[in-house]
């Protein structure tokens, strides 16, 4: 599972810059900010667009692997972000509970670059893949870094 996820994590990277390019765009124009919540889903017949019913309708799902999506959560502070993709997990967890669920969520914000952003998401859910952290939503704060 880490493997796979690992081998095609910059394509994967690149495609998700890609697809939020609008929100970063407005995010740095208009400073509304965003969230992005990486989830993947342990096995691959899991219809991510059963997530559609529970989002908002500014907020899009982004396919990124068949069991790999992105949903941004447009308008979102770090706080909003977190209690949105908790929400979803929620529910989520009620459609697929034998199914490991691992998630990951950032917030932009000023400090950093667009890429920065989403290799951060990217660690974050490599990290709970890593270890086993499933069925619950990761964000920076959770972890300690040894600088």
């Amino acid at each position: 599972m880490v493997d796979v996820f690992n081998e095609s994590r910059k394509r994967l990277q690149e495609q998700l810059i890609v697809e939020t390019a609008y929100y970063h765009f407005k995010y740095s124009r208009e400073e509304t900010p965003y969230s992005i919540a990486l989830t993947y889903i342990s096995e691959n017949d899991f219809d991510f667009n059963r997530y559609e019913k529970n989002l908002r309708i500014d907020d899009k799902i982004i396919l990124l692997h068949p069991n790999l999506c992105a949903i941004v959560f447009d308008g979102t502070t770090e706080e909003q972000g977190l209690k949105a993709a908790e929400h979803l997990l929620y529910h989520v967890q009620d459609i697929c509970f034998t199914k490991h669920i691992y998630m990951a969520i950032v917030t932009v914000n000023s400090n950093e670059t667009q890429f920065q952003t989403v290799h951060d998401l990217f660690d974050l859910l490599s990290y709970a893949l890593n270890h086993n952290m499933d069925n619950s939503v990761i964000e920076r704060s959770q972890i300690i870094k040894n600088d």
